[in-house]
C-alpha cells in the first residue's frame, strides 16, 4: 500500500494526473475519485505553479501580461462579443472596469477576475471569444470544457465567501465576433474571421454551470491545502540564504 490507503498502482497514477497541466473531464474525475480514497487533496504541478507565481509577484514586485493574437482578440472584442449576448439573451451586461466592485475577488490566495457578475441574480458569465469560425464550439457538448467549468465554479465559490450569499448558477459563454484587421494571419482565410453577416443565435453557444454543496467542500479543502503551500513557499524564499 502506498501513502493515506492507496496502492502503490495508484499513488502513481494520481503522481500522474497531478504532474498534468490540463486534464480531460475522464482523468479529472479520476484525479478526483483517487484524492477521496487518499482522504486528502494533493495539489497538482499545475496548482503548485501558480502558487508559486503568486508569492513570486508578492515578494518581488511585479506584474505580468501575457499576450498572442488569440488572447488580444479576446481582450479587444470582449464588450462586443458582450453585446451580443446581450441581443440574445434580452440582458443589459458590461464588460467589468477596475473600478467596479468585482472587478477583482479574492478569498485567501483564491482569485479571480470574472468578465460578468450579475448580482441581481447571483450568477457569473465567462465570454470567451472564439479565435474563427473553425475553433468556435458549435454545439453545447462541443463547447463544454471541464477547466472553463471550474473557472467558473472558483468564482462562484469566491464570491459565496466573500459576500455570504449563495452564488450558484454560472454560464461560460463562446461567441463569435470579427477578428480586428491587425490579428488576422496572413495564412487563414479572411472568411474564417468575418461574422457580420451571421444571425446572432448562430454566434453564441453556452454551457451551464452550478456550484453544488460537494463543490464547495472541496474547494474549501483544495484551498486549505494551498494556503499551507503558500505558507511553505514563502518561508522557503525567506530563509533561502539563512
Amino acid at each position: 500500500m502506498g501513502d493515506d490507503g492507496l496502492t502503490e498502482i495508484q499513488q502513481a497514477q494520481l503522481d500522474e494526473l497531478l504532474s498534468k497541466i490540463k486534464l480531460t473531464s475522464a482523468q479529472a474525475i479520476k484525479r478526483d475519485q483517487l484524492q477521496q480514497k487518499a482522504g486528502e487533496v494533493q495539489l497538482s504541478k499545475g496548482a503548485k505553479t501558480l502558487i508559486e507565481e503568486y508569492i513570486n509577484r508578492e515578494f518581488y514586485g511585479y506584474t505580468e501580461s501575457f499576450s498572442n493574437p488569440k488572447t488580444q482578440k479576446g481582450w479587444d472584442v470582449e464588450q462586443e462579443s458582450i453585446d451580443i449576448y446581450n441581443r440574445i439573451f434580452f440582458t443589459n451586461y458590461h464588460k467589468q472596469a477596475e473600478f467596479d466592485k468585482y472587478y477583482h475577488i479574492s478569498h485567501g490566495i483564491s482569485v479571480g477576475h470574472p468578465d460578468i457578475v450579475d448580482c441581481d441574480n447571483k450568477k457569473i458569465i465567462d465570454i470567451k471569444s472564439s479565435w474563427s469560425k473553425k475553433t468556435f464550439p458549435k454545439t453545447v457538448e462541443q463547447a463544454y470544457d471541464p477547466n472553463y467549468e471550474w473557472q467558473v465554479k472558483h468564482y462562484l465559490y469566491i464570491m459565496t465567501k466573500m459576500t455570504g450569499d449563495d452564488w450558484r448558477h454560472g454560464e461560460v459563454a463562446f461567441i463569435l465576433t470579427t477578428t480586428p484587421e491587425e490579428l488576422k494571419p496572413d495564412y487563414e482565410d479572411d472568411s474564417l474571421h468575418y461574422m457580420e453577416h451571421l444571425d446572432d443565435n448562430l454566434r453564441a453557444t453556452v454551457f451551464s454551470v452550478e456550484l453544488t454543496d460537494k463543490d464547495i467542500v472541496k474547494m474549501d479543502k483544495r484551498l486549505a491545502t494551498a494556503e499551507k503551500y503558500a505558507i511553505f513557499y514563502s518561508n522557503l524564499l525567506k530563509n533561502k540564504n539563512v
